[in-house]
């Protein structure tokens, strides 16, 4: 028969514990990698989940979609560098981070200056508001790349859920939105559902 004293049950318990609690925190670490972004936000995959879940719960009543393309970033890559340019990005992000509400939720999109917004319990005209404020923000804000300061502009495409919409369908028509409102930069674009 095998004796085993209190002190070694004790450090085998404490170190399956330890073990448990590595093998927990890798988890949701490689999970919250696969769902988010470099730059501290979601990434594109999550956007249908939630979006699917917003239509399935009908938790918000209304909510709107918001693409967002910062105007002439291929010149910042260009000119500065991408090391340079993804400063900016950071900034860009950071900046729009603390001027959204809690309840709002941000992504980075398919492009690499490409953004979305979920702005929950909205109708299309006060999303437009909060667009119209945010792309007057990212304006005036003095985004800096080697000291030298470079104003920013994004364009915005933003539509609003209906009953038996799909993500692909929200998707769809905020994207022909942000393809209009690119046109003339600067600028938002509506496309009610």
């Amino acid at each position: 028969m095998i004796s085993i004293d209190l002190n070694t049950v004790l450090l085998i318990v404490a170190a399956i514990i330890l073990i448990s609690g590595i093998i927990y925190w890798r988890f949701h670490k490689l999970k919250s990698l696969a769902y988010s972004d470099d730059l501290g936000i979601y990434n594109h995959r999550e956007i249908n989940r939630h979006i699917r879940n917003l239509i399935k719960g009908q938790a918000e009543k209304s909510f709107a979609f918001v693409l967002i393309d910062i105007d002439r970033f291929k010149n910042y890559n260009d000119q500065f560098g991408y090391d340079k340019a993804d400063e900016v990005l950071q900034e860009f992000v950071n900046t729009t981070k603390n001027f959204i509400r809690k309840s709002d939720t941000f992504y980075r999109y398919k492009n690499g200056d490409e953004f979305a917004l979920v702005l929950g319990n909205v109708e299309i005209e006060e999303a437009k508001e909060i667009g119209n404020r945010l792309r007057r923000v990212i304006e005036y804000h003095p985004f800096k790349i080697d000291m030298k300061e470079v104003n920013l502009t994004i364009s915005m495409g933003i539509t609003n859920n209906f009953k038996n919409d799909t993500p692909e369908k929200i998707r769809k028509r905020a994207e022909t939105a942000l393809h209009e409102a690119k046109q003339s930069k600067n600028t938002i674009v509506l496309i009610e559902g």
